[in-house]
């Protein structure tokens, strides 16, 4: 990375050495989060258990993660952000090298517990440590490379566990993210000051954001957004190997295509957000997704161990993640919208929203692998249908509050962020 690239993406010294350390971080547990998905079916072979069980591995992480992260950010809120850090960064390490050492299936899920745990500690205060140390004028450059570590994650992370996964076993890919967030840990305890904590909402105020005017909608979409897509994507290795006898070396490359597609749209999507009105992207774009996830379907039920198959798929793959991914900036362009000064608190009820959605979607797809692909495929079809229609009944909500306003409905305007 050339220096005039890390000027435009991280702030300026002494503050971008910690802000590209907790990058790092975020870089790993995005890492950790969907390389499930890639290893699952060696992991089930492994631990003597169905993909669908194996499955649930994924379900709790989310469902951990979703639940937890509110109630962590209020017991941890008056500790300095930095001893948060290395909790976590300590946990997540020692969460990662007992998966890798995990003899059967509950050991396993204590160790996807337990990083979930740690991931929904790390990443608010990561966020808010980055906003603290660096000079207000460079805040949404801290910010926007905390929360690049994820979607560098699925493009780069997830590809690269796998390809170790293959070189060695699923284990050593466990190791690898372990090793990534032992550096992370020991470069922030070098590199970041004591941070003390800015206060965080309580639940009772972040019960009251849930419920402004607009915001439950929003969220409900935001989840069964995700749910369509992990319904999917938590089994995509064994989907692509029923559909298409892709497996091996080759996953490596669904995987990739996927998660280059998803940072491609990413960039766009912060472009289209800031033209058209986010509700109409999200809309669109979850209208253009039903379109894909029924040739998926089609594809699993017509397609077979063949060159066409092994196209079409790559294609639809291609179509799924550079659609698919311009959804959640839409709707976090509507919460800031719709929170107005509550702003950080419905963002940070947006995360909640977003990992229960993966952990619904990941359930309902482990309930029908036992039908094969197809079904499969009609569980993301059918969960993505639910989503539009959520998006739909959103909208005309929204038009409804305008209407008995008798005017645009604008945020209202905060002279400083809220407390998440």
């Amino acid at each position: 990375m050339s220096t005039r690239m890390i000027n435009a993406v991280f702030p300026s010294p002494p503050a971008r050495r910690p802000v590209l350390l907790m990058t790092l971080g975020s870089f790993t547990l995005g890492t950790d989060a969907f390389l499930v998905s890639g290893v699952l079916p060696e992991v089930g072979d492994d631990l003597g258990v169905s993909v669908g069980t194996a499955g649930l591995l994924i379900t709790v992480f989310a469902a951990v993660y979703a639940v937890a992260g509110p109630l962590l950010a209020v017991g941890t809120g008056s500790l300095d952000r930095r001893r948060v850090l290395m909790y976590s960064l300590v946990g997540f390490v020692l969460a990662n090298l007992l998966a890798a050492a995990a003899t059967d299936y509950t050991v396993m899920m204590v160790a996807r517990v337990l990083a979930a745990l740690s991931a929904a500690m790390y990443m608010p205060s990561a966020s808010s440590s980055a906003a603290t140390i660096v000079a207000p004028a460079e805040r949404g450059r801290a910010l926007t490379a905390i929360l690049g570590g994820l979607t560098l994650a699925s493009a780069l992370g997830v590809p690269l566990g796998t390809v170790i996964a293959n070189f060695v076993n699923w284990r050593a890919a466990f190791v690898f993210v372990a090793a990534l967030s032992l550096v992370a840990l020991v470069g922030l305890a070098r590199a970041l000051p004591a941070v003390p904590s800015a206060g965080v909402a309580s639940l009772a105020a972040r019960a009251r954001a849930a419920v402004l005017p607009g915001v439950p909608s929003i969220l409900l979409g935001s989840l069964m957004t995700y749910a369509a897509m992990f319904g999917l994507y938590a089994y995509l290795a064994w989907f692509v190997d029923k559909t298409a006898g892709i497996d091996g070396g080759a996953l490596t490359w669904v995987y990739l295509v996927y998660g280059v597609c998803g940072v491609v749209s990413n960039f766009a999507a912060g472009w289209l957000i800031d033209h058209f009105p986010p509700q109409r992207i999200a809309v669109l774009s979850t209208t253009l997704l039903v379109g894909v996830m029924g040739l998926l379907a089609v594809l699993a039920r017509y397609g077979g161990d063949n060159a066409t198959t092994v196209v079409c798929l790559f294609a639809l793959t291609v179509l799924w993640s550079l659609i698919g991914w311009t959804v959640n900036p839409a709707q976090q362009k509507r919460l800031v919208n719709a929170g107005g000064e509550h702003t950080q608190v419905v963002l940070s009820l947006s995360g909640s929203a977003v990992y229960a959605g993966q952990a619904l979607g990941s359930l309902a797809g482990g309930l029908v692998l036992g039908h094969g692909a197809f079904a499969l495929g009609l569980t993301g079809l059918g969960l993505q249908v639910l989503t539009l229609a959520v998006m739909g009944f959103s909208l005309r909500g929204g038009r409804g509050r305008k209407a008995a306003a008798g005017a645009p409905a604008q945020a209202a305007p905060a002279s400083e962020p809220s407390k998440s």
